[in-house]
Order: structure tokens, then C-alpha cells, then sequence
């Protein structure tokens, strides 16, 4: 997928499952007279580099918490703000950090709040007023970290409109139990200490010898390598001197890749977020850093492979050690769908189809083929002509909804679609976030294209 010169690239989009199926309301669930329902908020992971502390313009080379706040904004509200503060697991305030979309005044602390709606970056910079919401919204939020970000920590929200502000309930920090990125590393293994490949800002011999390493990796479908990175460790995965990376974000010399004979990254990239390359299949690089001398047998490393989608490590690796090598056979543990707005071609996993009808946008929802992710995903999909009715069964879901009509059940309980499902050709189409609401999906979306994934999550 394209990645795009902003920040308006591919970004996940997730719903907890338990809203659809039905769990007992909380505190932010209720209507409060600021013209914002919170139906919920939560910490989906730190997977991403996207943002600084004070700029969505570009990465700083740390992974920035990433947040999810889905909204009911009614007939219409403006939000002027939204801070997201720390607090312990009782909800108090414990002052660990800070981040905010507008600083009111000079000398107030805290770092940019970036909102994502749709893929598309909200405020760049600190800006006085989001917008005017109306209706169901879901926002994502990056926060550049601060080193405050992990296990133990709680967030919530403090969500300031022209009539009020509501507050959420608070979020414990969270990774997801795999990656979402559509990409495996297979092997990560030392080569020598003896190659002379890269200097430490342009591929090429400089007069000091390299450490040399090989990389394997498989991607489901063709995918976006944002960045490579090499860091030093212990033997545990912890940080130790010594950072090589593709691009300059944060600080680091060159990571040489090579492709056979092919040179993937003859330097730093000018852009920060320009990637690397598209990739799909199998594919080996060579990896070159620059030694200075820290580089040496017996010492720890480890590889990071950050996508659009995104990142993936190794476990650490002990240079010199034929036994430490890293290798990978597990299946990917996920399928994944690639769709495009107003296209039929189609992917799932590494095969192409061609859609009866390419997905749309209709009223602001993007709308999906239903079948196609409903089967490709192992649903079984019914439908009852008579009735208008599309029943689907996954597990110990079962899902009806009818053509025209915005309410559905799950397993019995009524629901409320934002937009019902319609026909095309008789396709049936539904609103992409109604799949990722039900069937416990990820959706990324990327300059018009979608990819939707069943990566298990926390």
C-alpha cells in the first residue's frame, strides 16, 4: 500500500466487541450535557512511529501510544479539545504525563494529542478546535511517548466541547498479543565482521569493516516497509548501546539493506516517513551497520520491521553464536483482506479475486462487500429473500441484519447500525466498521484502500 508524505497513512480502526454484545454501561456511558456520549475508550497498542512530541509532521523514533475513542456526537458538536492524562488503576491522577490537541496558553505542559479520523490526520499541531462532529465517530489517538508508557499506567480523557466537557472512564495501557502487520520475520541470524558495505549515513565502503546480518522475512500481501531498525540489547530484549535505522528519526546511523545485489537504502531518507519499499512474498535482505567497535561476538541484537500496519521483532540474537540465530516456522496466526474504494480487485492473503461489486463510499460510511469478508473470514452467510434477512454464524456469534433497516441483532440483542446495509447488483454491502464492531476485526485504512484483519487482540 501507498504510504502517504503526511500523516494521514493507514491507521488501525478497532471497537470493543463487548459494546455490540452487550456489557453493563459505565460511568462515561451515560449522556452527559456537553452534546458528547462516550461510548468507549481504550489503549489498542505501541506499535507505531507516527508523530513528536509537539508535531504530527513527521516520526521522532519512538513508538507512540496508540488510543481509540468511539463518540456519539448526537445532531452535531464541536470539540474544542481532548487531553489524555495518567492515573493510577482507582482512577486518580498520578501526573506521569500529559498530552493535549491545544495549549490555551504560554508555558502550559504537555505533549500533542494527534487525532486520526478515517485515516485522516485531524490536528498537525496544537490547534484551538477539531471540528464539528455529528453522529457516531471513532478517533484514534497517537501520543508520542515520553518513556511513561507501559504496563501499570491508566488513561483517560478529558473531552472539551463548546457546551461541557465529559470525561472517560480510564484505559490500562495495552499490547496486543500479535502484530497486526501481514508480515513474518523468519529468520534473523549473524553473518560476520568482516564486511565493508556502508558508511554511517550512504550505502557504500567506507574503510571500516561492518557488522553483517540476514533477514528473512514473509509477507502475506504486498506491504509497506515504513522502517528497519537494529538495536543493541541484553540477553533479555532490554535496551543497550548501539541503534542503526533506514530513515532519521530519533537518533541512529544507516542500516545498509541490500536484496541480492540490489541496494534497498543507499541512504537516509529525506523524508522521515518515506518507506522503504513495498514488498510481498519471500524475501531476504542482507543488513549492514556500521561497526564502531560495539559491534563484537558476544554481544546482543535485535531487529525491528515496522509496516503500515504494524511492527515486528525479533528476539535477540547473540553475535558469534551459531546457536542463538533467530528462526521463525509459525504460521502468521491471522488472515487478512486487502479491498479498494471503487475497485473489484480484492485480496485474501496472498491470492487475488475480483470483487461483483467494488466497495463505496455511501453517506460518508465506506461500504463492503458482505459475503466476500463474511466467507473469507470462516462465517457462514444465510440469506432469507423473503425476510430481507442476512443472518451470519462465526463461532458463538451469530449476526442478523436486514436490507434498508438500521437495527440488527447479535446473538438475540437488538443493535443500532449507523447506515443499513444495501444491495448493489445483488451484493450485499454493509458499513466496514459494523464488521469491525461484530466480528472482532482490525480495519486499516490507507488513501482508499482497506485492509481488515482478524489479528487477535487483548
Amino acid at each position: 500500500m501507498v504510504y502517504k508524505k503526511k500523516l494521514s497513512v493507514l491507521l488501525a480502526s478497532t471497537i470493543l466487541f463487548s459494546l455490540v454484545v452487550g456489557s453493563s454501561a459505565n460511568a462515561a456511558d451515560q449522556i452527559v450535557p456537553a452534546g458528547v456520549q462516550v461510548k468507549s475508550f481504550r489503549f489498542l497498542d505501541k506499535e507505531y512511529d507516527r508523530i513528536s512530541l509537539d508535531t504530527a509532521e513527521k516520526p521522532d523514533g519512538t513508538r507512540d501510544g496508540h488510543l481509540s475513542v468511539l463518540i456519539d456526537a448526537g445532531e452535531g458538536a464541536e470539540i474544542k479539545s481532548i487531553t489524555m492524562k495518567t492515573a493510577d488503576a482507582e482512577g486518580k491522577d498520578t501526573s506521569h504525563g500529559m498530552w493535549k490537541t491545544w495549549k490555551d496558553q504560554a508555558g502550559e505542559i504537555g505533549n500533542l494529542l494527534a487525532v486520526v479520523q478515517d485515516g485522516k490526520i485531524i490536528n498537525k499541531k496544537f490547534q484551538a478546535s477539531l471540528g464539528t462532529f455529528k453522529g457516531v465517530a471513532e478517533l484514534e489517538l497517537y501520543a508520542s511517548d515520553n518513556n511513561g508508557m507501559k504496563e501499570g499506567e491508566y488513561y483517560y480523557l478529558e473531552i472539551v466541547t463548546s457546551i461541557g466537557t465529559v470525561k472517560t472512564d480510564i484505559t490500562p495501557f495495552a499490547q496486543n498479543e500479535v502484530s497486526y502487520a501481514p508480515v513474518s520475520i523468519r529468520e534473523f541470524s549473524w553473518q560476520d565482521l568482516d564486511s565493508d558495505q556502508t558508511g554511517v549515513a550512504e550505502f557504500g565502503a567506507d574503510g571500516q569493516s561492518d557488522a553483517h546480518f540476514k533477514l528473512k522475512l514473509n509477507f502475506v500481501q504486498k506491504t509497506d516497509i515504513l522502517a528497519v531498525i537494529l538495536r543493541g540489547t541484553d540477553k533479555d530484549g532490554h535496551t543497550a548501546p548501539g541503534i542503526w535505522r533506514t530513515n532519521r528519526a530519533g537518533t541512529g546511523w544507516l542500516l545498509g539493506i541490500s536484496q541480492g545485489k540490489k541496494v534497498i537504502t543507499p541512504g537516509f531518507k529525506k523524508d522521515e516517513k518515506e518507506p522503504v519499499g513495498a514488498f510481498r512474498g519471500n524475501i531476504v535482505f542482507d543488513l549492514y551497520a556500521s561497526n564502531n567497535g560495539s559491534i563484537k561476538n558476544g554481544e546482543y541484537y535485535v531487529v525491528e520491521v515496522e509496516t503500515s500496519y504494524g511492527t515486528v521483532s525479533s528476539k535477540p540474537v547473540k553475535f558469534g553464536d551459531p546457536a542463538s540465530n533467530y528462526v521463525n516456522d509459525a504460521p502468521l496466526g491471522f488472515r487478512s483482506i486487502g479491498l479498494k474504494l471503487n475497485s473489484k480487485e480484492a485480496t485474501i492473503d496472498e491470492k487475488d479475486y475480483k470483487l461483483e461489486v467494488a466497495p463505496f463510499k455511501l453517506e460518508g460510511r465506506t461500504m463492503v462487500p458482505l459475503r466476500f469478508i463474511a466467507e473469507a473470514l470462516g462465517a457462514k452467510v444465510d440469506w432469507n429473500k423473503q425476510k430481507q434477512r442476512i443472518t451470519l454464524v462465526k463461532e458463538n456469534t451469530k449476526i442478523e441484519l436486514f436490507i434498508g433497516k438500521k437495527e440488527a441483532y447479535v446473538n438475540g440483542k437488538a443493535i443500532t447500525l449507523d447506515s443499513p446495509a444495501v444491495i448493489r447488483n445483488n451484493v450485499t454491502l454493509l458499513p466496514v466498521r459494523f464488521v469491525s464492531e461484530t466480528m472482532k476485526m482490525m480495519v486499516f485504512f490507507d488513501d482508499g484502500e482497506i485492509m481488515i484483519t482478524d489479528a487477535k487482540q487483548k
